[in-house]
């Protein structure tokens, strides 16, 4: 039992560490599409930033789309393989007759309102940025 107690240690880390990456992956996004939006609320003739016109414009608000698309999957992603991790942990749980650690925190989180919000946040970001992107490259060509 001890063997199989440590393989579930070793397992439960490993999720954690992966929370951490989902986290670093969603901090990376945020902070390439925010530099990105600078940049274009820089630009055009009351801008920082003068020369960048038209193409330059539709070329950092087309990278920004697609990175909000690639963040947007990069997050359905990770919730994806979270939810198989913690469910090949609720198995180990209940093969060995552990305490039911995950069940019980899901029985939790499902009462509370804040998590639920968490959770489509997470997935709504990249659409928001998405159309901060097209609403200031509309406003910048436009005049």
């Amino acid at each position: 039992m001890a063997d199989q107690i440590e393989q579930y240690k070793t397992y439960f880390q490993d999720v954690a560490n992966f929370r951490r990456r989902h986290e670093q992956s969603r901090h990376f996004y945020l902070m390439v599409v925010s530099a990105l939006l600078v940049f274009i609320a820089l630009t055009g003739n009351q801008g920082s930033i003068v020369g960048a016109h038209g193409l330059v414009l539709i070329l950092a608000g087309l990278a920004g789309g697609i990175l909000c698309f690639l963040w947007n999957a990069d997050m359905h992603a990770y919730h994806a393989i979270f939810k198989v991790k913690v469910d090949i942990l609720r198995r180990i749980e209940g093969h060995y007759n552990l305490f039911n650690i995950f069940e019980e925190e899901q029985k939790i989180l499902r009462l509370n309102p804040r998590y639920q919000l968490m959770a489509v946040l997470d997935s709504l970001m990249p659409l928001i940025f998405s159309l901060f992107f097209a609403a200031v490259i509309y406003l910048k060509l436009r005049g």
